[in-house]
């Protein structure tokens, strides 16, 4: 059995006895069955996924990668989420710190879940949170942000317009978060206002962003492995309530109409997969291409599968209608997908004109 193979088993059996008894109470915020999920993924070694093996970490290959996250994808997005958020903070840290891991970071790495205040899938920060080095170092901003149940957030930050990455405690003087009703999916993990106001940061903990862009493009494989899970998931849900429903004397499979909804969700993990293969077999500067691409493809599965399986495509006892959620909560905090698409082109085309310009 590979090693894909028997990850694959794993994490169906960590499904079964883990998450499946819980579903319908796992649609909350609720820090203590989330640690309790996180514990058996620790267990499992798996929350060591974005560190080097000379850090203790598990160096997989891009089957076994997309095996774990597509797997969690399908049985708990939530869950999947703050894996990837927190495999590619380990990857930016260890990216940023070289060898010379801080060893008042040390406690970072024994399996508790990291945040990241913002989405792995930028290949560079934005201006939300700004960091004055005048003497001492002093984070501020604000932001809209999706975290786990954690005790440390990974904050990045312009200081005089250069990138940084800051390791802050939730809990540190003028770091402030507010938990804030969500009608997202996802809602195992806790979505709010994060405000910092003036607070200090040890010189230990303000590191340079690592230029290179290789974590967020490991983010892009690893956030469309979810995303394609979840469509592998759809496609199942969708298939087993069609060849169980019977209307008109047969089952509703064998109406065209049916098959014209469900064909299209069972195809649409293929490219998924592929993509996913791509983006983690190379390191190269993350542009979240293949991310974008996976949750618009994932949120029209998600509507067919609703529109397959009727009026009880809107009811939680079908699940369907979470995934959409859960995609849509994806797009929202992470992909942003129109907008990356728009950078992409543009990118694009700069290159264009600049090749035909040096001719």
């Amino acid at each position: 059995m590979s090693l894909e193979q028997t990850l694959t088993s794993t994490l169906g059996s960590f499904r079964a006895r883990r998450i499946e008894p819980e579903w319908e109470r796992l649609d909350r915020p609720e820090g203590a069955r989330f640690g309790a999920l996180w514990g058996g993924l620790r267990d499992l070694g798996i929350t060591s996924l974005g560190l080097p093996e000379s850090r203790s970490g598990v160096e997989l290959d891009p089957a076994s990668r997309f095996a774990i996250v597509s797997r969690l994808g399908a049985a708990l997005p939530s869950l999947a989420f703050a894996l990837v958020a927190h495999a590619t903070a380990l990857a930016l840290l260890d990216e940023a710190t070289a060898s010379a891991w801080p060893a008042p970071l040390d406690a970072l790495l024994d399996g508790a879940p990291l945040a990241l205040a913002g989405s792995p899938l930028d290949a560079e920060p934005h201006g939300t949170f700004e960091l004055v080095s005048n003497g001492k170092a002093v984070l501020s901003g604000s932001g809209r942000v999706a975290l786990a149940h954690t005790d440390w957030i990974l904050v990045p930050a312009l200081d005089s317009a250069r990138p940084r990455l800051c390791v802050v405690r939730l809990d540190a003087p003028g770091v402030r978060f507010v938990q804030r009703p969500s009608s997202h999916g996802l809602r195992l993990i806790r979505f709010g206002e994060l405000t910092i106001d003036g607070a200090e940061v040890a010189a230990h903990a303000v590191l340079p962003w690592p230029e290179s862009g290789f974590a967020a493009h490991e983010a892009d494989g690893l956030v469309t492995a979810l995303l394609a899970g979840m469509a592998e998931e759809l496609a199942q849900c969708a298939a087993a309530y069609a060849v169980m429903r019977r209307q008109g004397g047969k089952t509703i499979h064998e109406h065209d109409a049916v098959q014209q909804l469900v064909g299209p969700i069972e195809f649409a993990a293929r490219p998924l997969r592929a993509l996913a293969f791509d983006a983690l077999s190379r390191r190269a500067r993350g542009d979240a291409g293949a991310a974008a691409f996976a949750v618009q493809t994932v949120r029209s599965a998600a509507l067919d599968a609703i529109q397959t399986l009727g009026g009880y495509g809107y009811m939680e006892d079908y699940r369907v209608e979470r995934y959409l959620r859960d995609a849509n909560t994806i797009e929202t905090f992470w992909v942003h997908a129109a907008s990356r698409q728009r950078a992409i082109a543009r990118a694009r085309f700069a290159r264009t004109v600049g090749a035909e310009g040096a001719r």
